[in-house]
């Protein structure tokens, strides 16, 4: 059984207080749980665990107990653990880790951080080689240390590595290419770093594997998350089953809003998107994130009144899929089909407002002193309002600040060209 990435008791940060923060603290626990009892079922000759089954060094002892009970469980049943560590539980990091128990057979769990180890199966004709993470930003190619398969064995490097080209949010860490892992003629490569399942071998060699994380944790891990499982037959030849272990969904349901001409017509196209969320989810409690994008004439509608269109779309969500169906945010990603300017409204403050943003559309150099003039803002936000795809205008990124303000001007024209202002 190859997985990766557990994270285990990670930490929350950003979730909503109407969130089910009880179901998607525990989650991480659960899913480890069900790997333990799939792979007694399966009555796997081992466990790979590729980097990282710690978040960082713990908050309390609690979570080392967790995993030590964990370890216990599959030893006493007969299955071996193998495992590196990977960038967040590098052992630079790691200040108050407890030793972990050898193996029945007295070979290590954990494979060193210094430099490659080889762990020989001489029962099953098996080779593990693997080193872990000394320091969280490890930057030099691991694989340049490796031994070369050892003939008559089945091979199995283990890394936590970014590998180059395949890109995404995660850190560069241990660059390597595809080709200095088929170099080494191992048999199979049993990753960890990215949180996305990934193959990145082709028809005829040694699989290259990550198997992803065991259990989504925000909404940019989104989708089934589980391990594999790895079968190989006497001529070496390797099957792949990738397994589901997650108990708590995070999903996306994107809404296309193309040639809507009525604002309420959104709720019906969100109905179907939402059905079709639900019905892939394998019937887990889900968070989800609705993103609303297109080009219409009911652009000005939905972002001058965001929280009335976001709460009816909370509302109909449950009427979808349930109490267990939490709507993680809205976000409306709409253009309008003309954009009202300085032009379209007589002279006055409201058109010196429109000349602004129009201004800001086109002026680098003004969107740039406009970005500076927030900082007071960024440094009064928590702090993770201000960091990752959800900061809400990130430093020295006027790409973003323009998207920001496109979305603010609908809200702030309604605003002002309302009776309800001046009364």
């Amino acid at each position: 059984m190859h997985t990766a990435d557990i994270h285990l008791d990670s930490p929350l940060r950003g979730l909503a207080s109407d969130g089910p923060v009880d179901q998607i603290r525990g989650a991480v626990r659960e899913a480890l749980a069900s790997l333990a009892g799939l792979a007694e079922r399966e009555q796997v000759n081992f466990v790979l665990i590729a980097g990282d089954i710690y978040d960082g060094t713990w908050d309390t002892a609690d979570t080392g107990m967790y995993f030590l009970k964990w370890l216990d469980r599959l030893q006493k049943s007969g299955i071996e653990v193998y495992a590196i560590s990977g960038n967040h539980d590098a052992q630079s990091k790691m200040t108050n880790v407890f030793k972990l128990p050898a193996n029945p057979s007295g070979r290590p769990v954990m494979l060193s951080s210094s430099q490659p180890e080889t762990v020989v199966l001489d029962d099953i004709d098996v080779a593990i080689h693997g080193r872990g993470f000394s320091q969280q930003a490890e930057a030099e190619n691991l694989v340049r240390q490796y031994p070369a398969a050892i003939a008559g064995k089945f091979n199995i490097g283990m890394l936590h590595t970014s590998l180059d080209g395949v890109g995404g949010a995660h850190h560069r860490y241990a660059p390597c290419s595809n080709s200095d892992l088929i170099s080494l003629g191992y048999d199979y490569w049993a990753l960890g770093h990215i949180h996305t399942r990934k193959h990145h071998h082709k028809p005829g060699e040694a699989p290259i594997v990550f198997p992803g994380n065991i259990q989504g944790r925000h909404v940019r891990e989104s989708g089934p998350k589980g391990c594999e499982v790895v079968s190989v037959d006497h001529s070496g030849n390797v099957s792949m089953q990738f397994v589901r272990l997650d108990v708590f969904r995070w999903e996306i349901c994107d809404v296309n809003v193309d040639g809507v001409e009525s604002p309420d017509e959104l709720l019906s196209r969100f109905a179907i998107q939402m059905q079709n969320v639900v019905a892939g989810g394998d019937g887990l409690p889900m968070a989800v994130r609705v993103i609303v994008s297109g080009i219409s004439t009911a652009h000005d509608a939905w972002l001058s009144e965001p929280e009335k269109w976001s709460g009816q779309i909370r509302a109909d969500a449950i009427s979808v899929g349930g109490a267990d169906v939490w709507i993680e945010k809205v976000k409306f990603n709409t253009r309008p089909l003309k954009q009202l300017t300085a032009e379209d409204v007589a002279s006055g403050p409201i058109e010196e407002v429109l000349r602004l943003f129009d201004e800001l559309a086109i002026d680098d150099e003004m969107a740039t002193e406009l970005d500076a003039a927030l900082d007071d803002m960024r440094g009064k936000l928590p702090a993770e309002l201000n960091r990752g795809t959800d900061a809400i205008a990130p430093k020295n990124d006027v790409a973003a600040l323009r998207s920001l303000l496109s979305e603010i001007q609908p809200m702030l024209v309604h605003r002002l060209t309302t009776e309800a202002v001046g009364s």
